[in-house]
This record gives structure tokens, C-alpha cells and sequence, in this order.
């Protein structure tokens, strides 16, 4: 690593992945601040009606129930718009929770909250629909309820 070298890559550090743009790198560092496990560019197959398609998500969060976020760097760019929303598409298709992230989110004081909170957001809104769910420290699970009795001792 080389405090102030002109490259993103001989920037960052020996434990971190070889991201793609700042942005993500800012995402990817988020993730790490906040201790949220993510996984970067882990494959991903799709089903839709054409066939299959497999994408390479920027970050993968399993502990949120494999909630995935993208990072959208270009959204200029009219082709790169025209994939991202395939992409989109491809996970409702799939029934993959996913959240967008775009420059506009990572600007401002208090953007690292407010990204945290819109992870926190998707992952509550798409516990209903999501197959198998994860267990998280976001929605814990009560666990079974026990009970005690003098005369039958602990009782379901």
C-alpha cells in the first residue's frame, strides 16, 4: 500500500480486493467499518425466460439474507444504464433482493448512515418475499418459548 500513489490499486491494502472503481472501494470499506460480511463479485446465476444468466454482483451480504448491492458508477452512460437495468430485471425475475447504490449516495456528511439504513430497509421489506431467508442480526429470531412450572418443571 502507498499513501498518496496516483492508482486506486496501490492504495489499497494487502487485505482487500481488487475493486473495479472508487465507489465500490468506498461501498467495500463501509462493509468493513460497519463489520457487515460481504462477499465481492461472487457469481451469481440467474433464471429468467430467455435461459440463464450469470452476473458478478459487486457485493454479496449473506448475514442480510444474501441481499445484494450493486454499485452504479455511470449512470450517464445510456448503454451502461440499458445493462444495469437488465441486471435489475434479471434479480426480480429471481427473487434476488438487491439495492442500487449510485454516485449521489455516497455525497454528503452522513452518507455512510444513510447507506446502512437503505441496506437495512431492503432487507426488512424483502423478508416476506425471499425463499430462505437468513438468520441476521438484523431480525433476530426469538428462538422457542419456555415456560416454567412448579409441579412439571421447564415446559414447551
Amino acid at each position: 500500500m502507498q499513501v498518496g500513489a496516483p492508482r486506486l490499486e496501490d492504495r489499497l491494502g494487502p487485505g482487500e480486493p481488487p475493486y473495479r472503481s472508487r465507489g465500490e472501494a468506498q461501498v467495500g470499506r463501509l462493509l468493513d467499518r460497519y463489520g457487515i460480511l460481504f462477499f465481492y463479485e461472487k457469481p451469481l446465476v440467474t433464471v429468467h425466460e430467455s435461459g440463464r444468466t450469470t452476473w458478478y454482483p459487486d457485493f454479496t451480504l449473506p448475514t442480510y439474507g444474501n441481499l445484494i448491492v450493486e454499485y452504479a458508477g455511470m449512470p450517464d452512460r445510456p448503454e451502461y444504464m440499458a445493462r444495469l437495468q437488465r441486471k435489475e430485471a434479471a434479480y426480480v425475475a429471481s427473487r434476488v433482493p438487491a439495492l442500487f447504490l449510485y454516485p449521489k449516495d455516497l455525497t454528503g456528511r452522513d452518507w455512510p448512515v444513510r447507506a446502512i439504513s437503505r441496506i437495512e430497509q431492503t432487507y426488512s421489506r424483502s423478508l416476506p418475499t425471499m425463499r430462505y431467508p437468513a438468520r441476521s442480526a438484523l431480525a433476530p429470531s426469538p428462538g422457542p418459548r419456555f415456560s416454567y412450572s412448579r409441579r412439571c418443571g421447564y415446559r414447551r
